[in-house]
């Protein structure tokens, strides 16, 4: 190999390097780069969906039948009763956030304990609980029906808060 071939492959990668770096500057300077006003596409089941008028028509007996074979397996229902694998469900509605005494929650949901479980917040977790707290340690997949999530925060409800679930727990939650 001789001087001029290599002179002539450095500077045609140096072009190269170049002309890149160019249409780099020219395309940054011509398009903006803007964010969307709003998505392209949604997933579905994906967006929070108010639980308010799902709970007009929420049912508890049926909301029982769900618990029982949905939730069972890890939590207990009856005041008083142990924590399973989940903390007691009793007084749930209307509580603090991760607030049950003795049950060792994830880090992900203790930094949630300034909310309260409203029936939004109740059905947000139940339709995504790893959305709703990121790094929790419950496996539920989720419940994507409104219809069963109103049922089981009825029969949630009528595990021992008082008053109606809209006048006694205000809809919020974390966002």
């Amino acid at each position: 190999m001789d001087s001029t071939f290599l002179n002539k492959a450095a500077f045609a990668a140096l072009l190269s390097f170049g002309a890149v770096f160019l249409s780099w500057a020219v395309a940054q300077g011509v398009i903006p780069h803007t964010e969307p006003l709003r998505p392209t596409f949604s997933v579905p089941e994906t967006e929070k969906i108010a639980i308010a008028p799902y709970m007009a028509q929420a049912n508890a007996i049926r909301g029982a039948d769900l618990a029982q074979q949905i939730c069972s397996s890890c939590h207990a229902f009856v005041e008083g009763a142990s924590d399973g694998v989940g903390p007691n469900l009793s007084s749930v509605a209307g509580r603090h956030i991760a607030s049950a005494k003795g049950y060792a929650y994830s880090a992900a949901l203790s930094g949630q304990n300034t909310h309260i479980w409203s029936d939004q917040a109740l059905s947000d977790w139940l339709s995504s609980p790893t959305r709703f707290a990121a790094g929790t340690k419950m496996s539920l997949m989720g419940i994507s029906s409104p219809a069963q999530r109103a049922d089981i925060i009825a029969y949630l409800h009528s595990l021992g808060d008082s008053g109606s679930p809209s006048s006694v727990f205000p809809q919020q939650g974390p966002s």
